[in-house]
């Protein structure tokens, strides 16, 4: 009985967490589903055995799809902004940007009713009350509606006093009162059954989120000012100090189930965690910054969901909140709005715009894998050292860090000291300096050795600094700038040189050494590149490609050329000593963010359409394509054997792929084969053969880390690997052909 009981539960999660692939394709239950399944599950146990042919699937730092997903639930047209559990966990309410409240049955799967609208446009929050017996929505228009869940196809009721958008609306622990907060600067607080007067609690600014304490005596309120307050629930009136900390608007607060503590989130900032009989700030949970949009307590306080950008972060607090450690559960494709626990805390509901409803198990998700050492945000640059040794990669988390080229393994821990986005960075050519610029207006140097800072550059009337790059000897250091200059630093003296600085026509987003070190060539907003020579800081020539941004400029190892990638989605060459136009080169769809030449000559390009693009000069197509990013690729790098080019992402991974087999992979095609798997392009989760066939499906939590032959290191806090079955892979038009006699 047992074992049936937990072969209906995976079946369960088995169907949940592979319904995309099930609906559309029935023979890729087994040929896409069951691979991808957990190994330890009766599901995959049971029918794995009796296929032959399918892909193996290896992960690293990353749970099974299915292990965690109960049941994902369909249905709305448009994002689901907050959801919202009865008090006895057996039906939940979701709202929807489509306009429409839907409840849902949680035994069922299925809605147990026609979707409910009053036609005040998007429904940004759901709450029902303690009893059960009620739920409020609040609405693009300002206004709050009150249903009956005894007779939901009843008009509701309709509160209109607000003047604006209602974010959030929440009832007391008593189920008596109401509160809604609205752009309109309010909190409304009041009964919605009895004609009494409403309290007005304001602020300077939008209010997006309101909370009761669970006794209900105080309301907890956030706001587009960055300002936490809390109010007496009974006179309206504020108590104690505004909370301050955060950086952005305050989008979520919630207390925990004692009412010990306050949690908070807000825009690129992290969560915090308040006293709120003090006002003082206890802890931050310290992940890298993002947009927290929605957080809650479990019912015994244990832990912290929050909705983290496209995830689902849950944080074990455990009795000293400063060892607090996290987890993370992916597999919505679109921002996660809203994330609740129900009543018994045994799952967790998360509403997103990718227009589903997930329910995970939350117990099961406390023993998840552990993430790989990584970025845990975008990585906006990468560097090889000239030895090939080290990549070298800066990132929106703020870190710097050094890999092993060979294996991709942490050199050293990350360096940290930066107190913004990492915009760029350079690596020395004895390979022991880099140089790194960031948002927070510093360039600093750092030691590859120890990790250790070596210095703060402050550069002089600089502004925002892009752009860093070693000369060629490491003399120097060009630092290109937001307000259209570029400045040079002496390394050894440690101080900005003599030279006038270089002027440009708008910001400086590029700047590249020639080979010999004479000439720095920059790229500006304007369209233009410049060149310049660097002993005496003398223009020599602009080249004009046309009004949009210049993102990347590099030369040919012989420095006869320079190649140039911007706005306009096309690579360009140049004759660097006679400025003319060589060749255009077309086959991005959207802007070109980094260009890079290979030792032997040849060009690769990023592209904020996600593709890798590598040409030989003498052709203007692409020579070949390489596909695995799921977001813009902002920086190529080659290493110096010429076999691998280097790419990294605002997916947070970086990826160092094979540039020698990659032309005959892209002539030779062999059916549903890891060759061909390593070609396709990944669309609405397919990787799709030449002719559009469904080659295999993969889970949406997996595609971002997945990598097969022509890429095979991929740096990432997951990595997902796919190789051919021992029997060799499938192949036929049969598919029940894989079936073992």
């Amino acid at each position: 009985m047992e074992n049936l009981s937990r072969f209906l539960r995976d079946a369960n999660y088995f169907i949940a967490s592979s319904q995309d692939a099930i609906q559309r394709s029935a023979p890729h239950i087994y040929l896409s589903a069951l691979p991808f399944a957990a190994k330890d599950s009766l599901i995959y146990k049971t029918f794995r055995q009796s296929y032959k042919g399918l892909v193996h699937v290896d992960t690293l730092g990353i749970d099974a799809h299915d292990r965690h997903l109960v049941m994902t639930l369909i249905g709305h047209e448009s994002w689901v902004n907050a959801v919202a559990y009865s008090p006895n966990g057996q039906i939940f309410a979701s709202g929807s940007t489509d306009g429409t409240v839907r409840i849902w049955d949680i035994l069922t799967e299925a809605g147990r009713m026609s979707p409910l609208k009053s036609g005040d446009g998007a429904v940004n929050s759901v709450a029902i009350d303690p009893t059960g017996r009620h739920l409020a929505s609040g609405t693009e228009a300002g206004v709050v509606c009150i249903w009956s869940l005894f007779d939901v196809q009843k008009s509701p009721q309709r509160l209109c006093r607000h003047a604006a958008s209602v974010w959030c609306v929440v009832f007391s622990p008593d189920g008596l009162l109401l509160a809604s907060a609205s752009s309109d600067k309010t909190v409304l607080l009041g009964s919605f059954e009895e004609n009494q007067d409403t309290l007005l609690l304001q602020h300077t600014h939008g209010v997006r989120t309101v909370a009761f304490s669970p006794d209900g005596q105080f309301l907890a309120s956030g706001s587009d000012d960055n300002v936490i307050r809390l109010w007496s629930s009974a006179t309206g009136k504020p108590v104690g100090e505004d909370m301050v900390g955060h950086l952005g608007s305050i989008n979520t607060v919630c207390f925990s189930p004692d009412g010990v503590m306050l949690a908070s989130g807000s825009d690129f900032d992290n969560i915090r965690i308040w006293d709120p009989r003090t006002g003082r700030n206890i802890v931050t949970l310290r992940g890298d910054p993002q947009f927290i949009r929605s957080i809650q307590f479990s019912p015994d306080g244990q832990l912290l969901v929050a909705a983290d950008e496209c995830s689902v972060n849950i944080w074990t607090l455990r009795q000293d909140p400063p060892e607090a450690s996290s987890i993370v559960l992916d597999g919505h494709t679109g921002w996660v709005c809203c994330v609740t626990f129900s009543p018994d805390g045994k799952h967790i509901a998360s509403a997103s715009s990718d227009r589903t409803i997930r329910i995970w198990d939350a117990e099961k998700s406390q023993s998840a894998i552990q993430p790989l050492p990584a970025h845990r945000n975008a990585v906006n640059v990468v560097a090889v050292s000239l030895d090939g040794a080290i990549i070298v990669s800066g990132s929106t988390d703020r870190s710097i860090r050094l890999w092993k080229t060979s294996t991709g393994e942490p050199k050293l821990e990350p360096l940290l000291g930066h107190t913004d986005t990492v915009y760029s960075v350079a690596i020395s050519a004895d390979g022991l300096q880099v140089a790194s610029a960031s948002k927070d207006r510093t360039v600093r140097l750092w030691s590859t050795q120890t990790g250790k800072e070596i210095a703060t550059i402050l550069p002089r009337n600089a502004g925002k600094v892009n752009i860093v790059a070693f000369s060629p000897d490491s003399r120097w250091i060009a630092l290109g700038s937001d307000n259209g200059t570029v400045h040079a630093w002496d390394v050894a003296k440690r101080q900005q040189t003599n030279l006038s600085r270089l002027e440009c026509n708008g910001s400086v987003f590029t700047v590249a050494f020639s080979p010999s070190g004479r000439l720095l060539a920059v790229g500006d907003r304007g369209g233009h590149v410049h060149l310049w020579h660097v002993e005496t800081g003398q223009w020599t020539r602009t080249f004009t490609a046309n009004n949009n941004a210049i993102h990347s400029v590099a030369f040919s190892p012989s420095g006869e050329y320079i190649v140039s990638g911007g706005a306009d989605a096309v690579v360009r060459i140049w004759n660097s000593s006679s400025g003319k136009e060589i060749s255009i080169l077309e086959g991005h769809t959207d802007r070109v963010l980094s260009v890079a030449y290979s030792p032997d000559g040849r060009i690769g390009s990023g592209s904020a359409d996600g593709t890798v693009n590598l040409w030989e000069m003498t052709r203007s197509t692409p020579a070949f394509t390489l596909h695995g990013h799921k977001d813009w690729v902002q920086s190529v790098a080659f290493t110096p054997d010429d076999k691998s080019i280097v790419t990294c992402s605002a997916d947070s991974t970086i990826r160092v792929w094979n540039t020698t087999p990659a032309p005959r992979l892209s002539s030779e095609y062999t059916e549903n084969s890891i060759t061909a798997l390593a070609l396709a392009g990944i669309k609405d989760g397919w990787l799709l053969g030449s002719k559009g066939e469904l080659l295999l499906w993969v889970p949406a939590d997996y595609q971002a880390y997945l990598h097969t032959s022509d890429c095979p290191i991929l740096i990432g806090s997951h990595r997902v690997t796919l190789s051919e079955d021992p029997n060799g892979p499938f192949r036929g038009h049969e598919w029940n052909g894989c079936w073992k006699s």
